[in-house]
Order: C-alpha cells, then structure tokens, then sequence
C-alpha cells in the first residue's frame, strides 16, 4: 500500500473538514489520533486530538460505540441534539474508524411518505364504500345481461381498489408501530382452517386443494388479528401463483425456542435473483401474471412487518416451476 507523503497527507486531511460528514481516528490505546471539522463542531470538540475518548465524547451512545472492544465493524443510529446519525465503525489494524452522517432529512422525508400514504388512504376509503354500494345496488337490479357485465366488471376493480387502500393502511399502521402486538395463546389449526374456509373460493376456482397438517394441540404465543393476516397474504398468494390442481400445504412445529409456520406449495416458483426484493412494497416478480390474478404488491411486506412485530423472522425457499415455500418463525 502506497504511504502518502505528508504533504499529500496535508491535502487529503485538509480535503476531509470539507465534508458534511465526521471522521473520527481512535488508536490501539482509545486515544484520538484525527478529528475532522464536521466531527469537532456536531460534538463540541475542542482540540481532542492524543486525549483518551473518554474524557471528551459526552454522548452516551456515540462512548458506547467507541468503547466496545468487538473487532468486527458495526453502525448504529444515534440521536445528538435532535438530529438522527448513523454511526458507522470499521476496525482497520490497530485503529478505530468511526464515521457518521446526519440522516435527520431522510427520516423526515420517510415520515412524510407514510403520512402521506395514511392520509391518502383514509381519505379514499369513504368514496369507495358508497360506490360498491352504489355498483352493487345497480347490478342486483339489472335486467339486461351485458349491462351486468360490465357492472361486475366495474365491481371487480373497486374491489381491488379497497383491497389496495385496506394493505396500505394496514401497512402504513404497522411501520408506524401503531398496531399493539397483544399476544395470546392460540390454536394455530383451528387459525388455518379459519383462514382456508376465507380463501375457499379462490382455491375452487384454480381446482387448488389446501392441506392443514398442523397438529391439534400446537400453540402458537401471538396477537390472533395479525397472524391471521400474515396466515392469509401467504395462503392467498400461494394459491393465485399455483398451477391448476395444485396443492397449497401449511404445516406447524416446535423448533427449539420458535413455533415454525410453513407455507409450501406447488406454484410457479420464484427466480433467485428475486428472492431479496420481494417484500419490499409493491414488488412483482412478474408485473403481466401480477395484473392477472390480482392482488396489491403489499402482501409480503405486510408479513415480514407482523413477523417483525413478533420479534420473530422469516425464511423463503423456491425454484421456478416447482414451488415456493415461506417458514415463519415466532418466539414462544
């Protein structure tokens, strides 16, 4: 590795104040070695160079962060004079890198966006009721047979809608932390079979048969309403992208600290180069199949949010053309 001379190293420490961003240098001992402007002035630094870091940094969480002895790199958010940072800690030899950056405008502008979607969302809800009202109404009374039609057409669509405007809220609800997990102990079978007589008629439709292999006695330690959310996104999917005469499977079991729920079926599968996106909002794996059996994009990001909320995680197996299978893992 090239040594800089110092007057290179002059320029390039020179070239750091410039950034928006701290640098802070610790040495083998916990002594500073190198400060940035940026770092000086958000912590209130002053000449902190060959001083051990525990007679300057006052912020309790960013001491922590440079007292840790682990030798792996890290990053933390932390919060200094009501802004947000993330603290980033790399270990390069004998030295301690801490970089942070101000991330305060980005929090705001993410606040801002789920402000925006719950806002939006509440605001549709009430002109989509009164026109499936108004639909359904015209199309019980309808004679004419292709006036019909497009009536039930026209009923599809507003369907969709409300089921999109439904999963946003719920969504917007969930990133927010707005939904208490209250936690019970529940009969996960009887759950499946509660969730597979509400999708029955969409299994019908594809000839698609659904198999409850969870045993009678397992219980499972969680809030009912949002694992029957989870339960369903998953059961749902699984039976829109199966094959006709498929077969949707859940299954059930302990697994040393978790209750495991498994998701299998025998549908069009999943490419791996698209297994790390898919529960991000609004992601379609296939946007032209997505547009013909429905559904909002939202379903898999509303599951890892409940499993999230459980303090539990989530697992996803699949090859195309033969399957997909989702493990939910919940602490008891």
């Amino acid at each position: 590795m090239k040594i800089l001379n110092k007057k290179d190293l002059k320029t390039f420490l020179k070239f750091l104040d410039y950034l928006n961003e701290g640098i802070i240098v610790v040495d083998e001992f916990q002594n500073i070695v190198y400060t940035n402007k940026y770092a000086r002035e958000i912590l209130k630094l002053d000449n902190p160079e060959g001083k051990h870091f525990s007679e300057i940094i006052k912020n309790n969480y960013f001491y922590s962060i440079i007292a840790h002895n682990y030798k792996g790199n890290t990053q933390e958010e932390i919060i200094i004079d009501d802004k947000k940072f993330l603290v980033k800690l790399y270990h390069i030899d004998d030295k301690k890198f801490i970089h942070f950056t101000d991330i305060t405008p980005y929090e705001i502008y993410k606040q801002a966006k789920k402000d925006f979607v719950s806002n939006v969302s509440h605001e549709l809800k009430t002109p989509i009721a009164v026109l499936k009202g108004v639909i359904e109404t015209l199309e019980a009374e309808e004679d004419n047979d292709n006036k019909r039609k497009f009536l039930k057409m026209a009923l599809k669509r507003i369907n969709q809608m409300n089921s999109l405007v439904n999963d946003l809220l719920i969504l917007a609800r969930l990133e927010a932390q707005e939904y208490k997990v209250i936690k019970t102990e529940i009969y996960l079978k009887r759950l499946v079979n509660h969730i597979f007589e509400d999708i029955s008629y969409i299994a019908k439709e594809k000839s698609v048969k659904l198999i409850n292999n969870v045993p009678d006695n397992l219980k499972i330690y969680g809030d009912e309403n949002k694992l029957s959310i989870l339960l369903k996104n998953l059961v749902e999917n699984a039976v829109k992208y199966n094959k006709e005469k498929g077969l949707v499977e859940v299954n059930g079991y302990k697994d040393k600290k978790y209750t495991v729920i498994e998701v299998k079926d025998t549908g069009i599968g999943i490419p791996s180069k698209s297994l790390p996106l898919i529960f991000e909002r609004f992601y379609r794996v296939d946007k032209s199949r997505s547009r013909s059996v429905g559904g909002t994009g939202l379903g898999l990001s509303i599951v890892k949010h409940i499993t999230e909320a459980h303090n539990g995680k989530i697992e996803v197996e699949s090859k195309v053309n033969k399957g997909t299978k989702f493990k939910i893992y919940i602490p008891d």
